[in-house]
């Protein structure tokens, strides 16, 4: 009979921390709305999914006829939207220090010659390096617009020396050497591969701030609530509490990866059994963290500052900068961070479709953190409820 008692009052408790997390009006926006409300926000600027209409000058200093054909091929390409054309690289260049353009391409004064001369014909463009992604768009639509220029004059010298036009033409339709195609984002699209990252994130920012603002004013309160008032009288309500802030993180992770990215139109539980496996981890390192801090701190008015950690999170991951390229100082403090493991593992089996075997190393760096922080939070809360039973 005890054990059920204990039982009763264990689940007791973790609905009672559910209820007072969620229905108190100081923690509401946080746990009941913030994530949908910032995964729908977020992913407004991603709805067209592919980089079109880039701001730029285009610099024509050959200024012939076939140079100016040339500009009518950039006009067409839908990455660029020209806002000048111009024969002066100067007039360009201060309308990119000005910042009404982010790319300048320049056809430079022996276009046509080296065109008549077979030679290679190269087309520059400059970009800002603070918007890579708008740099490598534009440059990518040159490179195709470049190579089929050279490949027409090629051929019309080959059919000029005599070459048979219809050999000629198949020459010029051959089939491409290499063709890169994305395993899971078959668009491209930058909305599909950040939007479901940065869900992760949100969920760990939610979780800071939540548990913060919500325990903090439990435990800074002087009349606490009667439910963490029992509770706090042994680790079993802790682990209590603790269950609670932990199904609230993994049921806004799994409706973000369910329902949330669905009606993006986001690609999203490709692999079910591994998607929940890493929620679930996530869930328990995040939330323990999250309640190791506030217990540190023993108050609500630090809670803003754990916000803080989002952005960082999201560069930190390894999916945003490559891991291996990081500082060797920075690798082992992105590892602390629940959403380096989680944000790889939820990409890779949510969005990609890898098995529970294929991420099983990050999910067990996610219960790795977990039963660190779970162990903390034990120490702490042992030392602060020795402290306040010994006064």
């Amino acid at each position: 009979m005890a054990g059920g008692s204990e039982m009763t009052g264990f689940l007791k408790t973790v609905l009672y921390t559910i209820k007072n997390a969620v229905g108190s009006r100081d923690t509401f926006l946080i746990f009941a709305i913030a994530s949908l409300f910032y995964l729908v926000f977020y992913a407004l600027p991603y709805e067209n999914q592919i980089i079109v209409r880039i701001p730029t000058a285009v610099v024509d200093m050959d200024q012939t006829q076939r140079s100016r054909d040339f500009v009518n091929k950039i006009l067409s390409a839908q990455t660029v939207d020209a806002r000048l054309i111009t024969p002066d690289y100067q007039e360009a260049k201060d309308l990119f220090a000005r910042n009404e353009v982010d790319a300048i391409v320049v056809i430079g004064e022996e276009f046509s010659r080296d065109l008549e001369r077979g030679e290679p014909v190269a087309v520059q463009v400059f970009s800002n390096g603070a918007l890579p992604v708008k740099g490598r768009a534009v440059s990518s639509s040159l490179l195709t617009i470049v190579a089929e220029e050279n490949t027409v004059e090629v051929v019309s010298r080959l059919v000029h020396k005599g070459l048979n036009p219809t050999v000629a033409k198949s020459m010029s339709q051959a089939a491409p050497t290499m063709v890169s195609q994305d395993l899971f984002n078959n668009v491209g699209g930058y909305g599909y591969y950040t939007v479901p990252l940065v869900a992760v994130v949100i969920v760990q920012a939610v979780m800071f701030f939540g548990i913060g603002i919500a325990l903090g004013q439990w435990l800074d309160s002087k009349e606490k609530p009667a439910f963490i008032t029992e509770a706090f009288k042994s680790k079993g309500g802790l682990l209590a509490v603790f269950t609670g802030f932990t199904l609230i993180a993994f049921f806004w992770g799994l409706f973000l990866e369910t329902l949330g990215l669905t009606l993006l139109g986001m690609p999203t539980f490709m692999d079910a059994s591994a998607t929940v496996a890493a929620l679930f981890a996530f869930a328990l390192s995040v939330s323990s963290l999250a309640m190791l801090l506030t217990l540190l701190v023993g108050t609500y008015r630090y809670a803003p500052a754990l916000v803080l950690a989002s952005a960082p999170s999201v560069f930190l991951c390894g999916l945003v900068f490559p891991m291996e390229n990081f500082a060797a100082w920075v690798i082992p403090f992105a590892w602390m961070i629940p959403t380096t493991p989680a944000c790889q593992a939820l990409v890779f089996a949510s969005q990609e479709g890898a098995s529970l075997s294929q991420i099983a190393h990050l999910v067990g760096a996610s219960l790795l953190q977990f039963a660190v922080y779970g162990s903390l939070m034990l120490f702490v809360f042992s030392k602060r409820y020795q402290k306040q039973t010994s006064a």
